[in-house]
């Protein structure tokens, strides 16, 4: 199969005018100017007009299962309140709930060009209720043990292995410890371990608010509070950061997306670009705790990889990568179309340790792509980002995925 399009975004390499892509099966096979890469006798050709093809958007962050929870929740002065609020409605949902929850999240996720998310799953037993998921998924079990939670490797394992009952999935999994003022070093290294000898990604909270950095660097504060009130020993706090304090215990590796990092000293930086860990930063959930401003162009400066994700809709009113490009650029003046768009392809895509597979449109690539009009835009970056239509063509693992209302 061939896909035309005015404009190919193939993320590594320039754009390519008035360019196509070949597609078998899974993969891509070439990515050229359309007048060089000509059909073969019988092959179906595509041709998209006045549109621009690109990797699939990636999601790095993402809570399908509160998409329910959209409206729900009003901004609040503390994040200790706002953690109340949300405990609070989870109580009055069901398992059919949260399937709902997850489907209608997905269904969200395609409408606006998503073909791979990084998922946060809370409740681990709705995946048998699952089915297939339409785009390419990672589940990040999610663990805490603030509340005397037992979890062994056993255990987590045992719950992972539903992934080994449906080999039809796209994506992967992976271990969630929360955050460090959920989970116990404990749970960190348990899940360091565990990632390690399954090769998996890790993902975990850290730095999100005012309050953890309150309650790690001074010993006190609303978060503190309430942590203490459930039973958390807070004798590891007011000893530097929340980051150092899993730095201080070796539980940072180059295979985990540390979410949010809003809150950082100085002395985190220089640590994190040594580590290689990766950073996933949520713009409009960033907006809506109104944190202080976020230190992106510090963190490249320094080398990191930083991804973008779009948190859960109880901090959210979309589960769409294009706002969250747009947010970011709105709040970093010298942020280019150029580098919004490689924070939901090419860096999200290294972060889960799929380069060259998700993310770009390149020879034997998975062949995740979408197409948006290119409106009244002649640059295809700024075309992609300016979008705010349903895609012309959504492609999952060389499959084409309806996004329309029809």
């Amino acid at each position: 199969m061939i896909i035309k399009a005015e404009w190919i975004v193939p993320m590594k390499g320039d754009p390519i005018f008035q360019g196509a892509v070949r597609v078998e099966h899974e993969h891509i096979v070439h990515a050229a100017k359309s007048s060089e890469l000509l059909p073969q006798p019988g092959e179906e050709v595509l041709d998209l007009g006045s549109s621009v093809l690109a990797p699939g958007l990636i999601n790095a962050h993402c809570h399908l299962d509160y998409t329910i929870l959209r409206g729900c929740i009003d901004p609040h002065n503390s994040f200790a309140g706002w953690i109340k609020s949300i405990n609070a409605l989870k109580r009055d949902f069901t398992t059919e709930d949260y399937v709902k929850s997850v489907n209608d999240g997905l269904e969200m996720l395609i409408e606006s060009g998503t073909t791979t998310v990084a998922n946060i799953e809370s409740f681990p037993e709705i995946l048998p209720l699952l089915g297939p998921p339409p785009v390419r998924t990672w589940w990040f079990l999610e663990l805490i043990d603030v509340r005397n939670r037992n979890f062994d490797e056993t255990s987590i394992i045992g719950i992972l292995s539903v992934f080994d009952q449906h080999p039809n999935w796209l994506g992967g999994f992976g271990l969630s410890p929360h955050a460090p003022y959920t989970a116990s070093p404990a749970l960190y290294r348990l899940a360091k371990s565990c990632s390690e000898r399954l090769q998996m990604p890790f993902t975990t909270h850290v730095a999100e608010s005012v309050q953890e950095h309150e309650m790690f660097v001074n010993a006190r504060g609303d978060l503190y509070d309430l942590m203490k009130s459930l039973g958390r020993d807070c004798s590891d706090c007011g000893q530097g950061s929340a980051l150092s304090h899993l730095l201080e215990y070796g539980l940072l590796t180059h295979n985990c997306l540390a979410v949010h990092m809003n809150y950082l000293q100085d002395y985190d930086y220089s640590a994190l670009s040594e580590l290689g860990v990766h950073i996933v930063y949520c713009p409009k959930c960033h907006s809506y705790f109104g944190h202080r401003p976020f230190e992106l162009e510090r963190l490249r400066q320094h080398g990191v990889n930083i991804c973008l994700g779009t948190d859960s809709l109880a901090s959210n009113n979309s589960l769409d990568m294009r706002a969250e490009m747009r947010e970011a650029r709105l709040k970093h003046a010298g942020l280019t179309n150029r580098q919004c768009l490689e924070m939901v392809t090419l860096n999200p895509a290294k972060a889960l340790n799929q380069e060259g597979r998700i993310g770009e449109i390149s020879d034997d690539a998975l062949a995740d792509l979408v197409a948006f009009d290119m409106g009244i835009h002649s640059n295809p970056y700024e075309a992609i980002i300016e979008s705010h239509q349903r895609p012309r063509l959504l492609m999952v693992n060389g499959q084409k995925i309806d996004s329309s209302n029809d």
